[in-house]
């Protein structure tokens, strides 16, 4: 049986299911407040205004407790809105049980394959990635899809969402070969659905394109977002504002690979294709799309202010990675100030500026472990997993300094830790700002795994 005090705990949108009861008469007075708490839950969800939508949510949802709908599709409709907003909110416990509820009614009233089991599934599966858990959402993912299959045909658009989730767990969970393949079914499936030079296939090719960036697959990565922008170019012209997102894209691509290369060349191995001006040229592209974004945006009179910042951020964050702090600082002030106008804007400065973002981070090399406890007799067969945290501070130059070890087990390793803070030199960060200025920000940690031979006594 399910309590009242636990559809309280969610947030939500009944709203919307009296709202698709019989709209040919003039609304009642209770009508007309249904109405307008849904207005005023939508108006705080597309604000981002969380905690506006959960005040609306609830009442709703009391509304619906009251007139007797606990089991009703209808309910399960308003859970899974109520769990949305939770999740957004990054209230993950509630909103993964409200979205849970919404599954059990689902199913007691209809069967396990029916198709309004989707939304509910994706959103427990995106609330186990939001969480940090990705390992958890892939069987919530596999289900979904199963569900759309079974009612859909394995080729309807409807599934892409799926898709696209099914690909980010992946990539978090470090399957990164899988998430190229659901790249490729994920265009192959628009490609059926739309014609080759649909703007539809513009964001599912970035999507690509990061997703193959991930695996290093560095050519076909721009090969990818070269294809939006001829997919762009050839529907809307080369001064399209729709070119600013794959023009950042591939300014990020190019700046990558040219610091892969620099360590390649510091650890003495060989520059592709012999060319000397291989990293030059690399930087030199990076830069140029960067700025080719940034330029579309400003001379866009009606860009989007999210695409305008992450054209500003873009840039700044080339100059930080770069060292050219100067010209870093112009650009940082500028977003800073565009994302002042209304709480919509002033949340997201809050996630992007107004705390500490990695740009380049080198992961060290802790094979170094497995020699560790060899000569106490270590099996060479049997392994345990031993950690190191370091704590350091990102200037606001966005550099580390003042790294220290803060725990290391099983017991001190000097190849370790000097492998760690080798690592840690190079790691750049976007650095946090306050009042429009980057400052320090001491305390910041991280930790590592890796494995070690067990000793003798201790292997099985």
């Amino acid at each position: 049986m399910l309590v009242r005090s636990q559809y309280i705990k969610g947030k939500g949108a009944f709203i919307l299911a009296c709202l698709l009861v019989g709209a040919t008469s003039p609304l009642s007075a209770q009508e007309l407040a249904v109405s307008q708490a849904w207005s005023a839950y939508e108006q705080a969800l597309d604000s981002g205004l969380y905690s506006e939508a959960e005040i609306a949510a609830k009442q709703l949802l009391e509304r619906a407790i009251r007139e007797g709908r606990r089991d009703e599709q209808s309910t399960a409709d308003l859970l899974t809105k109520l769990a949305l907003v939770q999740r957004l909110n990054r209230d993950f416990a509630a909103a993964q049980q409200n979205y849970e509820l919404a599954v059990n009614i689902i199913e007691s009233r209809k069967d396990m394959l029916d198709l309004a089991l989707v939304e509910p599934l994706l959103g427990i599966a995106n609330t186990h990635i939001d969480n940090e858990r990705p390992d958890l959402a892939l069987e919530f993912l596999d289900r979904a899809l199963h569900v759309r299959h079974v009612n859909e045909g394995p080729h309807s658009l409807e599934q892409a969402e799926t898709l696209e989730v099914l690909a980010t767990a992946y990539r978090q969970t470090g399957k990164l070969r899988e998430a190229a393949d659901v790249a490729d079914r994920l265009y192959l499936l628009y490609g059926r659905n739309y014609p080759g030079n649909s703007m539809e296939l513009v964001p599912v090719l970035l999507k690509k394109g990061h997703i193959l960036g991930d695996i290093g697959e560095r050519r076909d990565q721009r090969n990818a977002y070269i294809d939006a922008v001829n997919i762009v170019e050839h529907n809307e012209g080369k001064s399209s504002a729709h070119l600013i997102a794959p023009f950042i894209s591939l300014g990020r691509s190019y700046t990558e690979e040219y610091f892969e290369q620099y360590r390649l060349a510091q650890s003495g191995g060989d520059l592709p294709e012999g060319r000397d001006d291989y990293k030059d040229r690399l930087l030199t592209k990076g830069k140029s799309y960067n700025e080719s974004a940034l330029e579309l945006a400003r001379s866009n009179a009606d860009v989007e202010w999210q695409l305008y910042s992450e054209a500003l951020l873009a840039l700044a964050d080339f100059y930080t990675v770069m060292e050219e702090q100067s010209r870093a600082r112009v650009l940082y002030r500028d977003a800073w100030q565009l994302l002042a106008q209304d709480e919509a804007r002033l949340a997201w400065r809050r996630a992007e500026l107004e705390t500490v973002l990695p740009l380049q981070q080198l992961q060290p090399d802790l094979t170094v472990a497995l020699n560790f406890g060899a000569e106490e007799g270590g099996s060479g067969t049997s392994y345990a997993t031993g950690f190191i945290i370091t704590q350091f501070t990102v200037t606001r130059r966005g550099r580390l300094a003042n790294i220290s070890l803060v725990e290391i087990s099983p017991e001190r390793n000097a190849a370790i830790e000097a492998e760690v803070k080798r690592a840690l030199s190079e790691f750049v960060y976007r650095p946090r700002f306050e009042n429009g200025l980057a400052v320090d920000t001491p305390n910041q940690t991280v930790r590592y795994s890796f494995p070690y031979p067990k000793p003798t006594a201790e292997a099985d």
